[in-house]
Parts: structure tokens; sequence; C-alpha cells
């Protein structure tokens, strides 16, 4: 081997060792901060699987939605067959609205699958409905065409550019809708207004009835209705 080669491997060696190194802390990183998220969570599910009557004023305010959302999970662990009939409106918002938002996690998110999807036959109605409640209107537009379009790929039904349901989406697909919902949701900051949301209309959020061993803060539960 000449003297040039041993300097090209000598330099490869090197620079390989040195992505190995940086990569391996890098995905250190990532697992610790992965960790952290998933301590966290926990940490808030706990917390919140139960609301005491004025925990949603004193939480931190980027914890209201969040705490109405375990509260909501809640309901749906205790009772699955039957969870969302027995909610009220304001728990069906927030919990549509999550519904929509984790029907774009995998490999290849859509939107379509939220329409689809048999578990979500009770929500699809209120798709765009829960939207205009939280007060993000164009979201709601969107929603509005999206499930109209749905339908017409369900029932093999002929593109209509007029139809008024579409709109002005009357030329997307369910990738346009599924990028417009992503834009839409950070542009509009849809987070603040579903926070707005849960405040005004805290009471539908509280719990009557609450383990002993599951208050919220300071450790104390109420075991009787309140």
């Amino acid at each position: 081997m000449t003297t040039a080669e041993i300097i090209v491997w000598t330099l490869f060696l090197c620079a390989f060792a040195f992505l190995f190194f940086f990569y391996s802390k890098r995905m250190k990183l990532n697992k610790e901060i992965q960790a952290k998220q998933m301590r966290e969570y926990e940490e808030k599910k706990e917390k919140y699987t139960y609301l005491k009557p004025g925990i949603l004023d004193t939480c931190p305010r980027e914890d209201v939605g969040a705490a109405a959302l375990f509260h909501c999970m809640r309901k749906e662990d205790e009772d699955y067959d039957n969870y969302f009939e027995k909610m009220n409106e304001s728990e069906q918002t927030i919990f549509t609205i999550y519904q929509i938002s984790s029907s774009l996690q995998g490999k290849q998110p859509s939107i379509h699958s939220f329409f689809i999807a048999p578990y979500h036959k009770d929500m699809v109605p209120i798709a765009s409905e829960v939207f205009d409640r939280v007060g993000s209107h164009e979201i709601a537009d969107l929603m509005k065409a999206a499930r109209r379009f749905a339908e017409i790929i369900e029932n093999d039904e002929e593109d209509d550019e007029d139809d008024p349901e579409l709109g002005q989406y009357a030329r997307y697909n369910f990738s346009d809708f599924t990028n417009e919902f992503v834009s839409l949701v950070s542009t509009t900051n849809l987070s603040e207004k579903i926070i707005q949301y849960v405040l005004e209309h805290k009471d539908d959020f509280y719990d009557e009835n609450i383990p002993e061993d599951k208050g919220n803060e300071d450790g104390e539960g109420i075991s009787e209705k309140i």
C-alpha cells in the first residue's frame, strides 16, 4: 500500500470514528430527551386524570389543554363502548380535536384516516363544528370540505367543483387537506384557542367523584359527590 493510500484510509477511518462518536452521542441525547418527555407525560397524566374543582385556575396555563384531555381519556378508559355519548359538549369538543390531530401520526399521515376509522364514527358529524366552538373557523371550513370529500370518495360520487360544501377546496386531494390542516394549526394558534375554550368551560371538566388517592396537587381526593 502506498503512502498516499495509507493517508486516504487513515483519514477515512478517522472520519468514520468521528461520525460514529457524534451520532452515538446524538442518539443517547435523543433517548434521554424522549425518556424525560415520557416521565413528564406520565406525571401529568397521573396529576390530571381526575380534575378537582378549581384545579384549572391554579395549574400552569400551558397544562390546561392537557389536563382537560387526560380527564377525557380517563372517561374513555372507564367506559370504552359508551364514553363519547356520555361526554358533555365541551368534553366531546376537546376529545374530537385530539382524535383528528392524532390521525396525522404514522409514516403516511392523512386526515382521511380520521374519516374512515370506525372508532371515529360518532365524531365525524361534528368534525367541523368542534373547531368553530373553539374559535378556529378557518380549520372548521377546511374540515367541512374534507368531510364532504371523504363522502365523495366513500360513495364513489362524481367530484363536482361547484359543490358548495367543498368551496375553495374543490381542487384539493387528501394530501392537500392534510398539509393545509398542519399549516393552519400553527398559523392560527389553535393550542391557545383550546386553552381559552377549556377555561371558559372549566366546570364541564371537573369531576364530581374523585377517589381519595386521586386528588390534584395537594393529594386530597373526594369520595362523595360534590
